[in-house]
């Protein structure tokens, strides 16, 4: 990520109650999310070293993504491209896997995250930025596809070269992966399909509290707030409002339902993003713990409210 914010631009259940808790998403209930395991996904990730779009690190950790994905009966499709950026041209590369639903009038939900890490001067990990969402994103499609097929489908999506090139977000110098995807779904005709968006980002923070993101479609912001404080986790929402950019704009220009599930406020005012301590000390495997039950709360209501009555 680099500065996103103060611009303006024009069923699942987790089981979180005892057994035999109704499934409101009207399909299979999924296991928990494995906090355990999102938490070494991070630490994975912070091991292979900083990872920005074009490197053999970049690579490295997009063949863990896809191994994951295989690993819960998923197959992952690369959607490879090279795009102009300020260091020249880059070879960018997203992966995604679909959980198609029973019902082919139903639509798709997608939940996406970045994988990619800015281009720094120093040894810039992105336990935060970048690991977190990523983590978190695939243990949230693991507990979908263990919980079975649903009426309606989902895609979850890594994107590649969502952070800048350069220090500043300017122009189209950002968010690479997420435009090219939304350009292929245009040009394939998928967009009609698409129901919502959900993205994850910087959702590691010890001290999470989601962003109230003004960007984001409101009424879906207003299922995931309700959802963290119908499971107890009101305090993870709810935080500063502010208009972030990220991934989410992409869909949003495309007239996309999307949210975009941050906490850009990464340390006292902000002051570990985009530098040296944005590390596994300044993480928690218990905020992963929250933004993965928040979100599978959020997408159960999602898909009751998108059910046909």
């Amino acid at each position: 990520m680099s500065s996103r914010a103060r611009i303006v631009v024009p069923a699942l259940f987790l089981s979180l109650c005892s057994a035999g808790c109704p499934d409101a998403g009207g399909g299979a209930t999924p296991p928990a999310f494995d906090a355990e395991r999102a938490w070494k996904g991070l630490l994975h990730q912070v091991e292979i070293g900083p990872r920005p779009s074009g490197t053999p690190a970049n690579e490295t950790c997009r063949q863990w993504i896809e191994s994951e994905l295989r690993g819960m009966g998923l197959e992952p499709a690369r959607e490879t491209f090279t795009d102009k950026t300020p260091a020249g041209d880059i070879q960018f590369s997203n992966v995604y896997a679909e959980l198609p639903g029973t019902d082919p009038k139903a639509g798709w939900i997608f939940v996406g995250s970045h994988f990619d890490t800015k281009r720094m001067s120093f040894r810039f990990v992105g336990a935060n930025d970048g690991a977190s969402s990523t983590a978190a994103l695939i243990e949230v499609a693991r507990s979908i596809a263990q919980g079975g097929k649903r009426a309606i489908g989902y895609r979850f999506v890594f994107f590649d070269g969502e952070e800048a090139i350069r220090e500043e977000w300017l122009g189209d110098d950002n968010t690479y992966g997420s435009r090219h995807h939304v350009k292929v779904l245009r040009e394939n005709g998928r967009l009609d399909s698409l129901r919502a968006f959900v993205l994850l980002d910087m959702v590691g923070d010890k001290d999470l509290k989601l962003t109230s993101d003004t960007l984001s479609d409101r009424k879906l912001m207003e299922t995931f707030t309700k959802a963290a404080r119908d499971i107890g986790l009101g305090r993870h929402v709810g935080g500063k409002s502010m208009e972030v950019r990220d991934d989410h704009v992409p869909f949003l220009m495309a007239r996309v339902r999307a949210v975009d599930l941050i906490d850009f406020d990464f340390g006292p005012n902000n002051a570990y993003w985009h530098t040296d301590k944005d590390t596994v000390e300044n993480c928690s495997k218990e905020s992963l713990d929250a933004i993965g039950r928040i979100t599978l709360r959020g997408l159960a209501d999602l898909e009751a409210s998108l059910a046909p009555r």
